[in-house]
Parts: C-alpha cells; sequence; structure tokens
C-alpha cells in the first residue's frame, strides 16, 4: 500500500470514524452515512477497487484501532459479500452499489442449528416454474437488520457441502428479521434473518457448488478479521500506554514500574510479530492454496490480541473497566475474533489437516525458496 493511500485511512479514520465511535457502541447505533463516505473513499469494498488483500487487511487495521463495529462493518460489506460476488459473478451494477454503500449487503450462513457445521444447513432452495425459491432461517447475520441483499447459502440437493448453492436475494416482504443482541460489535445490526419463499435474483457460483463461493469468502474474511483483532489491540495497547504515562501511583508514574514494562514490552513484541504474520500471509496470490496458513494467522491473531486488549484494560485498572474507553469497548469486540468465520477450533482442525496431508513443512519451510 502506497504511503498516499496510508495516510488518507488515518485522515479519515481520524475525522469520521473516530468522533463516532462511542454513539455507535453506546446507542447500538448502524452508521449508515458513515458506510456511504467509505464508499466513495474506496474503502469500504477495497479488492472491488483494485486493492489488494494486504491493503484490505492495512485498512481494516486502521479502523478497527478505534472502533470493532465500523471494522466489522467493513469485513462484512466489503470481503463476505461483495467479494464473492464480484469474483463468482454477481451482476456488476450490484457489485458496484454494494462498494459505493448505496446498497447494505449481509452474509446469510449460519443457522441457528449448526454455526460450524455448514453441512447441516436447512435452508433450502427448490426451483419452481422456473425461479429459485428460498426457505430458511439464518442466524447471526451483521448486517442482517439494515442489508438490501443477502448473500445466502442454501441446499439445492442431499449431497452435503456438494449440494449447497449461494444466491443473492434481496429483501422484501418475504424477508423477516428480528435483532439480537450481542456483547461486543454493537451498531452492526446483528440479526436472525428467516426466509420465506423468496425468489433469488440470482445464482451466485454454479449449482450445487456454492461451497467454493462460502469458502472463499469465509478465507479472505479469516485475512480481514485477523486484521481487525490486531487492530483492536493496538488501540488499547496506545491508551494503556498513554495512560501509564500520565497515571501516577506512590509518588512515580504507572510506567516506571517493571511490572508495567513488561506488560507493555511482550504486547509490543507480539503485536510486531502478529504484524509480520499477517503481511506475510495476506500477500497471497491464493487463499484456497494457502488456507492452513490463513487458519495459523487467524488462531494466533485473535488469540494473542484478545489477551494483549486484557492487558490494556488491566494497566488502565478501573478506567479500563468503564464505559467510554477504547479497552473496554474493544475487550468486548475482540472476543468475536475467536467464533466469527470460523471458531478456533475450526482453525485447529484445518492446520492439522494440512499438517496430516502436506507434512510440518508446509508450515515450517513457510517462505523459504528452494534452489
Amino acid at each position: 500500500m502506497s504511503e498516499l493511500i496510508l495516510d488518507s485511512i488515518r485522515e479519515f479514520v481520524k475525522r469520521h470514524v473516530e468522533p463516532l465511535a462511542v454513539k455507535i457502541d453506546k446507542e447500538d447505533w448502524y452508521p449508515r452515512e458513515l458506510v456511504r463516505k467509505m464508499g466513495e473513499m474506496g474503502f469500504l469494498a477495497p479488492m472491488s477497487e483494485g486493492l489488494s488483500l494486504l491493503d484490505t487487511a492495512l485498512i481494516l487495521k486502521e479502523i478497527a484501532k478505534v472502533s470493532g463495529s465500523v471494522a466489522l462493518i467493513q469485513d462484512t460489506q466489503g470481503e463476505l459479500v461483495t467479494e464473492p460476488l464480484r469474483v463468482y459473478g454477481g451482476d456488476k451494477y450490484t457489485v458496484e452499489m454494494l462498494s459505493k454503500g448505496e446498497l447494505i449487503g449481509g452474509f446469510a450462513l449460519s443457522e441457528p442449528q449448526g454455526g460450524s457445521d455448514v453441512t447441516s444447513i436447512n435452508t433450502r432452495a427448490e426451483k419452481v416454474n422456473g425461479k429459485w425459491m428460498i426457505n430458511g432461517k439464518k442466524m447471526w447475520t451483521t448486517q442482517g437488520l439494515y442489508a438490501d441483499v443477502y448473500l445466502v447459502a442454501a441446499k439445492t440437493g442431499e449431497n452435503g457441502l456438494k449440494s449447497i448453492t449461494t444466491f443473492l436475494v434481496r429483501k422484501g416482504e418475504c424477508v423477516k428479521v428480528n435483532k439480537i443482541e450481542v456483547m461486543g460489535n454493537r451498531g452492526t445490526g446483528t440479526a436472525e434473518v428467516e426466509f420465506n419463499n423468496c425468489e433469488a435474483d440470482n445464482i451466485v457460483g454454479e449449482v450445487n457448488k456454492g461451497w467454493e463461493v462460502v469458502k472463499y469468502a469465509l478465507l479472505v474474511g479469516r485475512v480481514a478479521i485477523s486484521a481487525i483483532a490486531l487492530g483492536l489491540a493496538e488501540g488499547a495497547l496506545e491508551e494503556a500506554l498513554e495512560w501509564a504515562k500520565s497515571r501516577e501511583l506512590f509518588g512515580t508514574k504507572l510506567v516506571e514500574k517493571q511490572g508495567i514494562q513488561w506488560y507493555l514490552a511482550e504486547s509490543v513484541a507480539q503485536i510486531t510479530s502478529l504484524n509480520t504474520l499477517l503481511k506475510s500471509v495476506a500477500k497471497t496470490e491464493d487463499v484456497f492454496k494457502d488456507e492452513g496458513k490463513i487458519a495459523v494467522l487467524k488462531y494466533l491473531s485473535t488469540r494473542i490480541a484478545t489477551e494483549i486488549v486484557d492487558k490494556a484494560v488491566q494497566i488502565m485498572g478501573g478506567m479500563g473497566y468503564a464505559k467510554g474507553t477504547k479497552s473496554e469497548r474493544a475487550y468486548r469486540d475482540v472476543r468475536l475474533g475467536r467464533i466469527g468465520e470460523g471458531t478456533d477450533e475450526v482453525q485447529l482442525g484445518i492446520i492439522f489437516k494440512m499438517v496430516n496431508k502436506e507434512g510440518l513443512r508446509y508450515f515450517t519451510e513457510w517462505g523459504v525458496k528452494r534452489v
């Protein structure tokens, strides 16, 4: 990413995102106009604007430093909805409207009876008079309350993952939404979405090959949510450092206490290594080929970021536990990283699968060029 783009996103975050961060969280308020502004600037769906996955990750990290909610909105809109539509054949007009923030999108995958178990989905699509009709219920749909269109995974047969098809469904009277109250990432419109005999706008990808579309969205999304976790950790740590420099305790500044210095130093070391890992993985030219490495990134970054935010709260003490601080907000927001877009356990399963299939060299010789 050029320094010009990085400076531009930092300025945008400072002027437009940071002033709204507390309001979004406190009032559970969806920032519709901010989404449009992000679209106008090219930050809402960067890959649709010609930027790379690495560029997208760096943009997300900057946003997450001040608002996990806005970063999650961008992730959902850009990486989970717009990007798979762009790659797998959504109409160009819809992709453009989503990337500009004129339409809001929801990624409708998880269901009440099986979050991580995609094979157990009950939502079905059946052809009636030449039209695909969708029936079923989805859970945990970010932006579900406000979405104009949904990327929906539905069964079109009985052969497990080989019988999943993805559809674009527009919101109408056939769509019923119910708000879900969540611990963090407030203002993102998390909802249960029910489709009652909804006509699909079009198929995304091919019939019975929807798992490839879903998997692509999740792999790109896992890089994105890793960047969000890192941004939350960096934002909380910056706040804790400033607090430690200003807080006086027993006649000295808090930052002069060795235990606090160790908290800060350990966190900096962890963030440095995770940033290197993020940049390495996000440079991938084929997310399917690098599925195992993406799993390592997501597993480590979300777990360690959670630990760093916890240390930031500890450094700040009562202030870190108080509403209105970045650290308190990040403490609630960062926890989603270990659940969304594939739990810790799912990532460990992928890592072991790759070890079993490719051997340890797949990981231990990561980045080593053979002569």
